[in-house]
């Protein structure tokens, strides 16, 4: 037996299966072949992606670490309000 009747045998065994299984009466109808969904004589342009603006050599060496400690100073100030304010409020 070839690779594709395999094939076809196990995917008609669990075809069946799951039609028992799922409530139907008697043997599984065979399945039908899939349309081909594209069709040969539509062109489909694509066009190519924006290209990104480069930045600048000082932006760019800067720029990730300023907006990481800026983040951890952010996260810093608001755990510590946060305690102030929970100190103020228990006393």
């Amino acid at each position: 037996m070839s690779e594709a009747e395999s094939t076809m045998l196990a995917v008609r065994e669990v075809y069946g299966a799951y039609y028992t299984e799922m409530g139907g009466l008697g043997t599984a109808p065979k399945p039908q072949a899939r349309k081909s969904t594209t069709r040969d004589n539509v062109v489909r342009s694509q066009r190519p992606p924006k290209p990104r603006p480069t930045p600048s050599a000082a932006r760019k060496s800067t720029g990730p670490m300023i907006r990481k400690s800026l983040q951890a100073l952010l996260i810093f100030a608001s755990m510590v309000a946060l305690i102030v304010t929970y100190r103020f409020l228990t006393h």
